[in-house]
């Protein structure tokens, strides 16, 4: 786990293509979090083939309307309160994807649910047809369909308003490929910097379906001080411990002070380089320590009476006593702010298990 703060290029873009060709070795599913607003400036990711879920060319939810075990709905009123969808209607959602589900069951349909199903459950004269035909089939009793009527009636409201959600969703969902080994899947969620609820679904998502193999995933985040740091750092309290991830910013030390403790209990090898900011710098020379340094002092006495400064003693300089003072120790930074504030390019502090070396790249 490698966090990379800095804004030196040849620094990023070093390490950058070590970690990426590392993650394509080890076989692994690569998700890249760009919290860059004009697009990430690291674009060389080597032989991963690179997949946006905007595009529709991935899926990463294809099992979200599953709600038959306590995990799935717990991720599904997870997103669903990230776009303001209180109690009380997240689980008439549930039920009434769990309507829908059983409906279609009756009617022979086993497959998953999909967007194209559920269009079909858009109205209420819509599902009175499924009914009818369960009904007309001896599926279903009369009473029975008067029942379930009464029960999509009570959850029509919330089930209108998760269409709306839905159409979010809808690129995650139409994708045909799932994320595989040497794929790079990018979610651009820095071009969403006024939309925050799009930036938590996209999190979300993601988070969801490395929690199913985390062990097979990786996440390399790129930011440039302009993203929700907030969406950054709920993603890493909520990563598993078997997933790798890597964080690439500008600038980690802006960030506010609970923020930056979580950055530093989650990357155990953290890589500074230049930094414009010196109120960063001078956290950095925290971060880097102090060195005890001995600095040394010296003092001539002369003899000036007449008979030691005769001309021999003046030139062997017998008329003079130097003295060397060895002061007690004193504690100074072992890279100063002024330092790293003016790092040269490709030079970086390497801050790992409590060590801290300077490195030209």
């Amino acid at each position: 786990r490698y966090l990379v703060s800095g804004i030196d290029f040849r620094v990023r873009k070093v390490l950058g293509q070590y970690i990426v060709n590392s993650i394509y070795e080890s076989g692994k599913t690569l998700f890249i979090l760009d919290g860059t607003q004009g697009g990430s400036t690291f674009t060389d990711f080597g032989d991963f083939k690179v997949m946006n879920p905007l595009n529709g060319d991935v899926n990463l939810c294809h099992d979200l309307f599953e709600v038959s075990s306590l995990k799935e709905v717990s991720r599904l009123r997870s997103l669903l309160s990230d776009f303001g969808f209180d109690e009380g209607k997240a689980m008439k959602v549930i039920s009434y994807l769990s309507f829908v589900k059983e409906t279609e069951r009756r009617l022979g349909n086993h497959s998953p649910l999909s967007i194209e199903v559920l269009e079909q459950y858009g109205g209420t004269s819509m599902v009175k047809c499924k009914l009818l035909k369960l009904v007309e089939n001896s599926m279903l009793s009369k009473d029975s369909y008067e029942y379930l009527l009464c029960r999509y009636t009570e959850v029509s409201s919330a089930a209108a308003d998760f269409e709306m959600f839905l159409v979010m969703l809808t690129p995650f969902l139409s994708g045909n490929f799932q994320p595989s080994s040497g794929m790079a899947v990018h979610l651009p969620v820095g071009a969403f910097a006024t939309d925050r609820p799009m930036q938590e679904v996209m999190c979300k998502l993601m988070i969801s379906y490395i929690k199913n193999q985390p062990a097979a995933c990786s996440v390399l985040i790129v930011e440039d001080g302009k993203c929700n740091q907030g969406c950054i750092i709920g993603v890493l309290k909520t990563l598993p411990t078997a997933t790798d991830v890597h964080f690439f910013t500008t600038d980690a030390f802006s960030m506010r002070d609970e923020d930056l403790s979580v950055l530093m209990n989650t990357f155990p090898v953290r890589i500074y380089s230049r930094h414009h900011s010196m109120s960063s710098c001078s956290k950095i020379e925290a971060c880097c320590g102090h060195v005890d340094v001995v600095k040394r002092s010296y003092t001539t006495t002369i003899d000036k009476r007449i008979r030691a400064s005769s001309a021999f003693d003046m030139l062997l300089g017998t008329n003079r006593t130097e003295a060397e003072i060895r002061n007690a120790p004193v504690r100074e930074a072992r890279y100063r702010k002024e330092t790293i504030n003016a790092l040269c390019p490709g030079a970086a502090i390497i801050d790992c298990g409590g060590t801290q070396a300077l490195f030209q790249f």
